[in-house]
């Protein structure tokens, strides 16, 4: 192993992972992605399959270390720990989502010599690991190989068929393409690149005709929004003293926006500082500014639940109608890890706290909330659930037709935290086919429309409003109807050719006498 780690191969992978980051904001150099993972393929298929998830486990540390870094930063400058001890998180985060990509590595060495069947089981191996990631052990579908094509309008447009995972599947096809390409010496290299462009040509292709189509329906969905960016620092948003300002700045914002005559307003995660619920002197404050601007408000705010033996926190949005009562509310469902629960506290991490104020975890909500908007309805995406496509699928599925995202972004500090956020979030609008409005406490608040394209953003830590006339088409997407059909099918296919070579194995090296009666590897064509 020690041999291992001191060989230019390992510094090749690890390499390869650092180069893969550059495909995602802040660098955004997203055509970076389409090669990245040709170093570490390289170096996997010399090797053996015992170094293969090894290589695969090194070079997934090299990407998720220069892509989720901000997680240092937000425990270390909002928990009681040392920034040095916050490094402990980080590397036991990324220590568990390397191990994705070592699983890919794995089978990659495992189509060893077979041409054919890397290029076919390699994408539908990353789909699957893909959606394992999105809810096995920890849940974190961050920064997801399609989402570094998000500026290639064209060519995301195939998510409304096959979500995020679609555009992973040809991003590492097109990886594996050039690794043959580069490697593979013989006939057919050349029919092999040509198909290859032609493929991506003809989803880009589609792509531009799908965003033509969609502009040329009669656009009958219609709403004036307003968002409000309060930009209240993290550490003085929970001060007492700090309250009286806080509502203060957003409902001078709030009345600006009022007067463009908007159909709804939107303020960020926890904009409201205190429980909603019970604080009946700022509850007050914000019931009489609904009412004076007759315009229906969502907004954030913790809430609690008293037990027989605790209290229960919630992270919830409110609807205020224009009369000022309490439409409905949602509470989030799908929590943070270190922001509303510590994962594994009970064994490594007993030593942290939560970065959240409030008393004891956060529990998680249960029904997906369509809030009432007549004409129109809508879902809430409270921070990172706008990374999990299968949520907003629900929300649109059970009668939205547009979403909101509210989030506090405030933890990331500037850091590319924030920018990777609303990157993945503009893929839920391309998915489902509606708009998405995104108020952020300290920006990126943006409204993207349902080609995925931003229409209106701020800038990080600016203090500010913008009221957005949305307009889209009544359309219903395949991903809204089916949802996750192309990962599952991904998955099936994995597990049906792994049975198929295991077979294969058995039937060649078990009933015909052994190791040296067949080939392991396959066909070398």
């Amino acid at each position: 192993m020690l041999s291992l780690l001191y060989s230019r191969q390992t510094a090749l992978v690890f390499a390869s992972g650092m180069l893969l980051s550059l495909a995602f904001p802040k660098a955004d150099l997203g055509l970076i992605a389409w090669v990245a993972f040709v170093p570490l393929v390289w170096v996997v298929w010399a090797g053996s399959l015992r170094q293969a998830f090894f290589y695969g486990w090194l070079g997934g540390m090299g990407f998720y270390l220069c892509s989720v870094y901000w997680v240092v930063h937000t425990i270390g400058l909002y928990s009681n720990i040392h920034p040095v001890v916050a490094v402990i998180p980080l590397f036991l985060m990324c220590s568990i989502l390397a191990a994705y990509t070592g699983a890919f590595a794995l089978g990659v060495r495992w189509c060893k010599g077979n041409w054919r069947w890397l290029l076919i089981f390699g994408p539908l191996l990353w789909v699957s690991l893909e959606w394992l990631r999105s809810f096995f052990f920890i849940g974190f579908p961050w920064v997801s190989l399609g989402y570094s094509q998000h500026r290639s309008l064209n060519l995301i447009q195939i998510a409304e068929l096959t979500s995020v995972y679609g555009i992973s599947a040809l991003v590492i096809f097109g990886n594996l393409v050039v690794f043959t390409l580069a490697y593979k010496r013989g006939p057919g290299r050349g029919r092999l690149l040509v198909g290859t462009v032609a493929l991506i040509l003809c989803v880009m292709a589609w792509g531009s005709w799908r965003r033509a189509q969609l502009a040329s329906l009669p656009h009958d969905q219609r709403l004036r929004v307003g968002v409000v960016q309060g930009n209240i620092e993290q550490d003085e948003k929970w001060r007492p003293a700090f309250q009286a300002e806080t509502i203060a700045r957003y409902a001078r914002m709030t009345r600006q926006a009022a007067a463009q005559d908007t159909g709804l307003i939107v303020w960020p995660e926890t904009a409201v500082p205190f429980f909603f619920q019970s604080d009946h002197t700022y509850r007050g404050r914000i019931l009489g500014l609904a009412r004076e601007m007759k315009t229906p408000l969502l907004f954030g705010s913790p809430a609690f639940e008293r037990g027989p033996r605790r209290v229960t926190l919630f992270n919830r949005a409110y609807l205020l109608s224009a009369e000022a009562e309490v439409v409905d509310r949602y509470d989030k469902i799908i929590l943070t890890p270190f922001g509303e629960f510590i994962p594994f506290q009970d064994s490594f991490l007993f030593f942290l706290d939560k970065l959240v104020e409030g008393i004891g975890d956060f529990a998680p909500g249960t029904t997906p909330t369509v809030f009432p908007l007549p004409p129109h309805a809508f879902g809430v995406l409270i921070c990172y659930e706008s990374i999990f496509p299968d949520l907003a699928r629900r929300f649109v599925e059970g009668g939205a037709t547009f979403l909101v995202n509210i989030t506090n972004d405030a933890w990331f500090g500037r850091t590319a935290a924030p920018y990777q956020h609303l990157m993945m979030g503009a893929l839920r609008a391309v998915e489902n086919r509606v708009p998405l409005v995104r108020a952020a406490n300290t920006g990126i608040s943006a409204v993207v429309d349902v080609t995925g394209a931003v229409q209106t953003r701020t800038q990080l830590n600016e203090t500010t409003f913008f009221v957005e006339d949305l307009s889209w088409p009544r359309v219903t997407s395949f991903y809204t109807r089916y949802g996750d059909i192309f990962a599952h099918l991904c998955a099936l296919s994995c597990l049906g050719m792994l049975g198929y070579r295991s077979v294969r194995y058995y039937q060649r090296h078990v009933r015909k006498g052994g190791p040296h009666a067949g080939r392991v590897e396959g066909k070398t064509d």
